[in-house]
Parts: C-alpha cells; sequence; structure tokens
C-alpha cells in the first residue's frame, strides 16, 4: 500500500508538472541568447523556450504591431522602442514584477529601458571588418561610406531608419539623431554615392548563414560584439571589430513582456532568473556581450572585462550619443530613406 501510494504521488506530481510547464516564445536578434541558459531555466523550471528571430528593428515593429502578437511572450527591443511600444500598451509594466531585479542594474543603464523593460545589454554601433581581407583597420566612417577600390562591392549594411543613416551623419559631423530635413539629405546623397559599393543591405550574421556569396562580405556595419558571431559562421575570417573615431550610437537593449501574452506570470519568472548575477555572467560570457548588471561583472573572466569591442573606452564614450526617440516626422523622412535605398 505505501509503494502504491508513492507511485501515485510521482504520477500525480509529473501530470501537474506537465499541466504547469509552458512553452514561452522570445521574438529575439539571432545569437543574442546563450543555450546553455535556456537549458538551465529548463531544468529548473521544467518550461520551456523557443525563440523566433528577427533581422531589423523593422521586421520586429512589424511583428510588435501585428494582429499575431499575443503569440509573443517576450522581447528583445530598444530602448527607444520599448517606451514607444509600452506606451502603446504592447507591452506590459514591469517594475513592480521582477521582485528587485532592477536593484543589480548599474546606474548608468537602470532607467534606460522605463518601465517596460529590464536592460539586457549595452553597446555600440561600429565596423566589423576581415583581417585576411583589409589589412589596415577602419579609423573612420568614411572607410566604409568611400571604400577603397579594392572593397567595393564587399560592403555589407542594415536597413533601419537609425543605424543606416548614422555613419553618413556622423561624417557630416550631425547627430545621428538629427531632426533637420537638409542634413538628412546630406545622409541621403552619402548613402546613395556608397550603394554601388554595396554587397547586401541584409544583416551581416544572417547573410553569412544565408548567401551563397558570403565570401564576398568584407566590410560591414554590426552592433558590438557581432564579430564574434561573424567569426563562427565565416570560416574565411577572421573578423575585427572598430568604432570609428567620429563616435557612434549607444544603444542599449531591453527584455520586455508582451502586454497580450497568456504567459505573463512565467515570461517574469524569466526575467528574474536571466537577471542573477552569475546567469548574467554565463550568457555574457557565452554569447560576449557587455551586461548592464553591476553584480555581474566581478564574476566575468578579465578577458571579457577589458575587452574594448564591448566595454567601449570612455574616449569613444564620450563622442558619441545614446539612441533617443525621434518624431513622427523625422521617423517618416528616415523610412523613406530606407525605401529608396530598398528600391
Amino acid at each position: 500500500m505505501k509503494f502504491y501510494r508513492s507511485m501515485v504521488f510521482i504520477l500525480l506530481s509529473l501530470i501537474v508538472n506537465a499541466v504547469q510547464s509552458v512553452e514561452l516564445v522570445v521574438l529575439n536578434w539571432d545569437e543574442y541568447l546563450a543555450a546553455s541558459v535556456i537549458k538551465a531555466f529548463q531544468q529548473e523550471t521544467g518550461h520551456t523556450i523557443k525563440q523566433v528571430f528577427y533581422d531589423s528593428d523593422l521586421e520586429r515593429d512589424q511583428i510588435l504591431g501585428g494582429s499575431n502578437v499575443s503569440q509573443i511572450d517576450l522581447v528583445m527591443i530598444d530602448h527607444t522602442s520599448a517606451e514607444l511600444f509600452g506606451g502603446n500598451n504592447v507591452l506590459a509594466a514591469i517594475q513592480d514584477n521582477t521582485k528587485g531585479a532592477y536593484e543589480s542594474i548599474d546606474s548608468r543603464w537602470r532607467n534606460s529601458c522605463g518601465d517596460f523593460g529590464l536592460p539586457y545589454s549595452w553597446g555600440t554601433v561600429g565596423i566589423a571588418y576581415r583581417t585576411d581581407k583589409i589589412t589596415q583597420a577602419p579609423t573612420s566612417w568614411s572607410d566604409l561610406m568611400s571604400p577603397a577600390d579594392d572593397v567595393k562591392g564587399h560592403i555589407g549594411m542594415v536597413l533601419d531608419g537609425n543605424d543606416t543613416l548614422m555613419p553618413a551623419l556622423k561624417l557630416k559631423d550631425h547627430s545621428p539623431f538629427s531632426e533637420d530635413i537638409q542634413e538628412l539629405k546630406d545622409a541621403y546623397e552619402l548613402l546613395k554615392q556608397q550603394k554601388p559599393s554595396v554587397l547586401t543591405y541584409q544583416y551581416a550574421i544572417t547573410y553569412l548563414k544565408e548567401s551563397k556569396t558570403a565570401d564576398q562580405l568584407y566590410m560591414a556595419l554590426v552592433y558590438s560584439g557581432d564579430h564574434y558571431a561573424l567569426n563562427d559562421y565565416d570560416e574565411d575570417g577572421p573578423w575585427q571589430y572598430v568604432v570609428p573615431d567620429e563616435g557612434t550610437s549607444i544603444w542599449i537593449d531591453c527584455l520586455s513582456v508582451i502586454e497580450a501574452s497568456n504567459k505573463k506570470q512565467t515570461a517574469f519568472e524569466f526575467l528574474a532568473f536571466i537577471n542573477r548575477a552569475e546567469v548574467v555572467a554565463q550568457n555574457s560570457s557565452e554569447v560576449w556581450f557587455a551586461s548592464a548588471n553591476r553584480d555581474a561583472l566581478a564574476l566575468l573572466t578579465e578577458e571579457i572585462r577589458t575587452d574594448t569591442t564591448l566595454y567601449t573606452p570612455e574616449t569613444i564614450l564620450d563622442s558619441s550619443e545614446q539612441y533617443r526617440a525621434l518624431s513622427k516626422a523625422n521617423i517618416s523622412q528616415r523610412n523613406r530613406i530606407i525605401n529608396a535605398l530598398r528600391k
């Protein structure tokens, strides 16, 4: 009888766990969440993680603004968009649901995501280049915008209202977030001049994974840390990363919960889990990004703490700007430029 009761208890426990186990769907950049962290969360909670990848902010925004957004539970999103979508009730307010997770976020980034996201990482926009094709490291955005003859036709860009225009605006000594129509037109002229030298406007990591001409990509506009993923996929590398002397844009990525999700409680559990110092350190070391978690820094190796491609020197940060929200008119103008480049 005792054995029978024990077996019944075990079976009931398995049934309860199976019923309680849920699958969280995370809308994310590729290669931006460590497989070991996903596995650890699954082992600890019984919940599973499914990732859906996007290649640009525009693609992500189309998903968030679509009718099927309720099929997503969490999204990796830049801090300015987190405020926008949070204000439109697409994202859930999380500060009251994260059990003090904000206390471990470095003060510099703590308020970056507002009420609608947990700061995940930060970094810069820069240039990745193949050292076997380009022996002298780029030092200026002009190396990307007006490349040398042997690099023409081998340039990778992205199609994004902020990042596509940023190198051209910085070369003109304008803010990357300029609201001035003439300054945007000046940037567009530079982008038109660059276009014959562009091999692809597809995100570099995706291009290397999917394109038959991946070996023709020598230099690309990327985000800090991307060159590590590029090296994983490109046997012809190696790739290196630099931020040009003119400065750049500083991004902060937030992990946010979708308001329409019917699994918000589990999503908040995942936020609390992924912000534990030891989990952050593991995640940061495996994916190789600069963490916003102050407590995790002490757990990182010296190699990652001193990696200037991640933890950007103050001299570069002083000439750079954090992303900020743009006016609707400015966004419309920038989208027209992007659509013109797409043709």
